[in-house]
């Protein structure tokens, strides 16, 4: 093909091509709108169908009856029960009012030579039996039962009823302004053992009802609430012997104790787990015998001493409602202990770490122990009352035959228990013991209101929380008035208990408190 000719044939295929394009061109420009204009028929179509259905859809007429309901009134005895309740829920949490004695008007004691005058007679043929019965529930509602005696009003009616007077509750509260006024800036108390003077001094001012929401304690109150609850969020979770040192069994009782009381009386959520945590301590850091050693070493000596504050801790948090497995069968445990491996009828004493071999002391532990527990009414426990009550248990503060060299030898510890044993002994043993004890507490405070531990050996003594430590625990026994309203219901005698008026009407309403 010459070249003429291939020019040709370039030209022909060129104008094939454009020829092509656009008739393709042209069929897109009229397949567009047809497409389009078919949709819409379709759509338009289907619109005018469904209008038409809805415009021949039946009406349906609907007809409404209003009949009057018979409203059948309740039992007037009902109403007036349900009344009483509603009363009751008021006082969930105890409010306490601002305290009604100023630091003017306190007696100054060092100008009274005899106290016995001015203190409340106690009646001779009083009987606690029928004071309390305490349950453990969840329910603030049947708590107050446990600490109504803290309330303003409680404190009014119980003070002078059990051998009080203003004299003892004017040496209170120059105790806890004196503990408010030295409270540490993270809300613990003392230089030493802080946990344990905490857990102390909270107890001192729950004992009089005092609450986060207090007038003039209650700051003094939350911060040892959140400073104990701090301290026990850094514990392991588990109890080890070997991470602590040997006091630590004693200031994790005092903790428990505080924290449950703290619970029981408030029932602030966020101490419920602490409160656990710490009784969770003291049930898996007891011996199988019931006993407990420092430390919680479970290969340790038991120990009465140290077995004295897990027992009183195991007390509140039933009566709170803690839920810790294993809590009911170490209170069982805890009274096999007493009676059968500390107590001895030998000579009917109860034994630091030897059966019957312990100090005057230690037979007030044993007796309280067994009473809050719930076997007051033991041999041991009555032994105890009897022993206490010999002359050789009088409290004599300022003794100069006696010289204090150790802060575990002072003897506010056995006051403070025999105190409470006591108490709880009721009739004639208490007013032996309260006429004697209550006038040497008053005397030795100092104006301050804190008190030292006496006879102290000054060459010897070295002790940095002694002032804490002995004024919370001379400030407690000068509660016990109305700190616990006396009871032996624990826990056995408690499910064999009658129910209450109240109770019957919650199951009546099919109520659950």
């Amino acid at each position: 093909m010459s070249e003429e000719q291939q020019v040709q044939q370039v030209l022909l295929d060129h104008d094939a091509a454009l020829a092509e394009y656009q008739r393709r061109k042209m069929i897109e420009s009229v397949v567009g709108p047809v497409f389009s204009l078919v949709l819409h028929a379709i759509i338009m179509g289907s619109l005018i169908l469904f209008y038409d259905a809805e415009a021949k859809a039946p009406v349906v007429s609907v007809e409404l009856e209003m009949k009057e309901l018979e409203v059948k009134e309740l039992d007037p005895k009902i109403m007036e029960e349900l009344d009483k309740l509603e009363d009751i829920a008021q006082d969930m949490v105890p409010t306490v009012e601002k305290p009604t004695i100023s630091a003017e008007e306190m007696i100054d004691v060092s100008a009274v030579a005899d106290f016995s005058d001015m203190m409340a007679s106690t009646d001779d043929g009083m009987d606690f039996s029928d004071v309390l019965n305490i349950r453990a529930n969840d329910s603030p509602l049947k708590l107050s039962s446990l600490y109504g005696g803290r309330s303003d009003e409680g404190r009014q009616k119980t003070l002078k009823k059990f051998g009080g007077s203003d004299v003892t509750e004017a040496a209170v509260l120059r105790a806890l302004r004196w503990l408010a006024k030295t409270q540490n800036a993270d809300g613990s108390w003392a230089p030493g053992e802080k946990e344990a003077m905490t857990g102390l001094g909270l107890l001192t001012f729950l004992a009089h009802g005092e609450t986060p929401t207090s007038e003039e304690f209650g700051p003094t109150v939350q911060k040892a609430m959140q400073y104990l609850v701090g301290q026990v969020d850094k514990w392991p979770a588990k109890v080890n012997s070997k991470k602590w040192h040997s006091t630590f069994s004693y200031s994790t009782g005092v903790v428990a104790y505080a924290l449950s009381e703290e619970y029981g009386l408030t029932k602030i959520p966020f101490l419920k787990p602490a409160m656990e945590k710490s009784l969770s301590y003291v049930v898996d850091g007891q011996l199988r015998n019931g006993g407990y050693s420092y430390g919680y070493n479970p290969d340790g000596k038991w120990d009465l001493s140290v077995a004295g504050w897990q027992y009183q801790a195991m007390k509140a948090g039933y009566v709170a409602g803690a839920d810790v497995p294993g809590l009911e069968r170490a209170i069982d445990k805890g009274i096999g202990f007493m009676e059968k491996v500390s107590f001895s009828r030998v000579n009917n004493r109860f034994g630091y770490n030897v059966p019957g071999q312990g100090s005057d002391g230690l037979q007030g532990v044993g007796t309280l122990c067994l009473q809050l527990l719930g076997s007051g009414d033991s041999y041991a426990a009555k032994a105890g009352v009897k022993f206490i009550g010999t002359d050789r248990c009088t409290v004599v503060w300022n003794n100069p035959k006696r010289k204090v060299e150790a802060a575990h030898a002072n003897p506010i510890y056995a006051w403070y228990y025999q105190t409470q044993a006591m108490f709880h002994a009721g009739k004639t043993s208490w007013k032996s013991w309260n006429d004697v004890c209550a006038p040497q507490m008053i005397r030795y405070q100092h104006q301050d209101g804190y008190w030292e531990c006496p006879n102290q050996d000054k060459d010897k003594f070295k002790c940095n929380y002694d002032r804490w430590y002995t004024t919370t625990l001379a400030a407690l026994s000068l509660q016990v008035y109305y700190r616990y309203l006396p009871t032996y219901k624990m826990p056995k005698a408690i499910a064999k208990a009658d129910k209450t008026t109240m109770e019957k009407l919650d199951d009546d309403l099919g109520l659950e408190l």
